[in-house]
């Protein structure tokens, strides 16, 4: 078997298109990229807390602010093309509720419990994560890579639970 070095974009997508479950990684990047299409200030202000049918729901604590926000939907649903493509993210409703988030989630540290999946990537594969500059994205697509990895090996394994 002759191992042959892919670019990590041709990985991501043979991954997607040989996955049964592709729509919870779609739906795992819009809650991912939410941040970023909100900005720094609204961040901690709102939450992305479902997304079904190509639909977005926010939630936020102030009433104001969810009524502003339904008139940013279009800039919103722009910036969620640029980063995701066409058609994924058709909609934005905004609803007034707490909020869930824990926004210092992104914090790691010694007394983080992630464990470092990195150092078990085959090489080649190992080369090219290590040049996804943004440390999140980085983090996220090596811990697809081992539910990937492990889903694969149940199967193989005959389980029924993929």
């Amino acid at each position: 078997m002759i191992n042959k070095v892919s670019a990590l974009s041709e990985i991501v997508q043979s991954f997607l298109s040989n996955w049964k479950q592709n729509n919870k990684v779609k739906s795992g990047l819009v809650f991912y990229y939410w941040p970023k299409v909100i900005g720094e200030q609204l961040k901690t202000k709102t939450e992305a807390v479902r997304f079904s049918n190509g639909i977005l729901w926010i939630k936020t604590l102030d009433p104001s602010l969810a009524y502003n926000l339904t008139f940013f939907k279009k800039e919103i649903l722009n910036k969620y093309q640029r980063y995701l493509g066409r058609k994924l993210v058709r909609d934005v409703r905004v609803t007034v509720g707490e909020l869930s988030l824990d926004h210092d989630s992104g914090k790691t540290g010694k007394n983080s419990k992630e464990p470092n999946f990195q150092s078990s990537l085959p090489p080649a594969l190992a080369q090219e994560v290590e040049q996804i500059a943004d440390p999140d994205l980085r983090k996220v697509f090596i811990r697809f890579y081992h539910r990937h990895q492990t889903s694969k090996k149940r199967v193989e394994e005959g389980s029924l639970n993929p």
